[in-house]
């Protein structure tokens, strides 16, 4: 298979960006030879290799939100990039911030830093479906950010939060889920 008909099936595929598998699936040629095809692509700016095994014909048209939430399972956006999205904060992330119950990590890429913290799974709730991502409810990403803070984990400034887009009943709900230490944390906002 050439890497012009190659091309031309990742163009026709609706994903802004592509895993190994998921163009081994529609490669014809052998897939011992897939890996040294894509290099190529990549050195002849065909392709931008985002990481180990993924790839992407723009980074300018990644859908980067889906990606995070692909690229380590489970997890959902959350945290000051969730707050942001909901304008309860106004400082603008420098990158996207997922919650899971995996080991936390970090992803710097091509155009974008991943950030996954680490929750147990017990507090691994309140997001919903949003395009090809998941995304904490407002509440719970205010929760997942005072959980984080009161382990010492994060930082962010209680002060400047705009905290009349919170449902009240669903936060302080959820907040009985979270340890004593967040809820004393939780207690000073005032919600």
């Amino acid at each position: 298979m050439n890497t012009v008909l190659l091309l031309k099936k990742i163009k026709e595929t609706p994903k802004s960006y592509l895993s190994f598998k998921d163009l081994a699936k529609f490669y014809l040629g052998k897939k011992e030879n897939l890996k040294v095809v894509l290099h190529r692509m990549a050195v002849q700016n065909k392709l931008v290799r985002l990481m180990k095994g993924y790839y992407a014909l723009n980074l300018a048209q990644i859908d980067w939100e889906g990606f995070a939430c692909e690229l380590l399972r489970p997890s959902y956006i959350s945290l000051e990039y969730a707050l942001h999205q909901y304008d309860i904060i106004d400082q603008i992330p420098a990158r996207i911030t997922s919650i899971t119950t995996k080991r936390g990590r970090e992803f710097r890429l091509p155009g974008q830093v991943l950030e996954y913290s680490h929750i147990f799974s017990g507090l691994y709730f309140g997001y919903k479906i949003q395009g090809n991502s998941l995304i904490a409810e407002k509440e719970k990403a205010l929760l997942d950010e005072l959980y984080l803070i009161s382990l010492k984990k994060r930082h962010l400034s209680l002060t400047s939060l705009n905290l009349s887009k919170i449902n009240k009943k669903l936060f302080n709900q959820w907040l009985k889920k979270f340890p004593i230490y967040t809820q004393r944390l939780a207690k000073k906002l005032k919600i």
